[in-house]
C-alpha cells in the first residue's frame, strides 16, 4: 500500500511539473563529427507563450567552445534568420547563436526542429548543456524566459532509469 502511495505521488510531481514547467522548453542532440568537433541540434517548444516564440539566443561558453558554426537545413534557415558571433577566450566573451523568424513565430503548443549548429569542443568528456534566452519580440532585448537545453536521449533515459527503480522497489 505504501508504494502504491509513493508512486501516486511520483506520479502527481511528475504532473504540476509539467502543468508548471517553463514557458519554452529547448532540447538538443549531440554528434560527434570527430574528436573534437560535434553538431547539436535545437527543437524548440512553446509550452506557454500565447503570441509565439519569435527569437532566441543559445549561449556558447568562450572556455569550452570555439569555430561556432550554422548547421541549419534549409527548411530552418529559409524562416529564421540566424547567425553566429564566435566565442572570444583572450577577451573573455560567450559566444552565441542567435535568430528570429522571418516566417511567422513558434506557435502555442507547437515544436520547430532542426536548428543546428557546429563547434569545435576544448572541454574534458563530452559537451553538455547551454544557457538560452527566448526574448520578447517587442524589443528582441528583454528575456521572456530563460533555461538550460536539455539533451533529448538523456531526458528519457533518466525517466526511464526512474521508473525501473520505481518497479524494483515494488519486488
Amino acid at each position: 500500500m505504501k508504494k502504491m502511495a509513493l508512486i501516486y505521488v511520483l506520479l502527481g510531481c511528475m504532473s504540476a511539473v509539467s502543468a508548471f514547467g517553463d514557458l519554452v522548453n529547448i532540447t538538443y542532440t549531440s554528434q560527434q563529427i570527430d574528436a573534437d568537433s560535434w553538431q547539436y541540434t535545437y527543437t524548440v517548444e512553446n509550452e506557454g507563450i500565447a503570441a509565439g516564440v519569435e527569437a532566441f539566443t543559445i549561449w556558447f561558453d568562450d572556455a569550452l567552445y570555439e569555430n561556432l558554426a550554422i548547421a541549419s537545413p534549409a527548411s530552418i534557415s529559409n524562416v529564421w534568420d540566424e547567425i553566429i558571433v564566435q566565442p572570444d577566450a583572450f577577451l573573455g566573451d560567450d559566444g552565441y547563436y542567435d535568430t528570429f523568424e522571418t516566417g511567422g513565430p513558434i506557435a502555442l503548443g507547437q515544436a520547430v526542429s532542426g536548428f543546428s549548429v557546429t563547434f569545435d569542443w576544448l572541454g574534458q568528456d563530452t559537451p553538455g548543456s547551454q544557457y538560452f534566452e527566448v526574448f520578447d519580440p517587442a524589443d528582441y532585448t528583454t528575456p521572456i524566459t530563460t533555461g538550460n537545453a536539455i539533451p533529448e536521449p538523456v531526458t528519457m533515459l533518466l525517466l526511464g532509469l526512474g521508473g525501473l527503480m520505481i518497479r524494483r522497489k515494488q519486488y
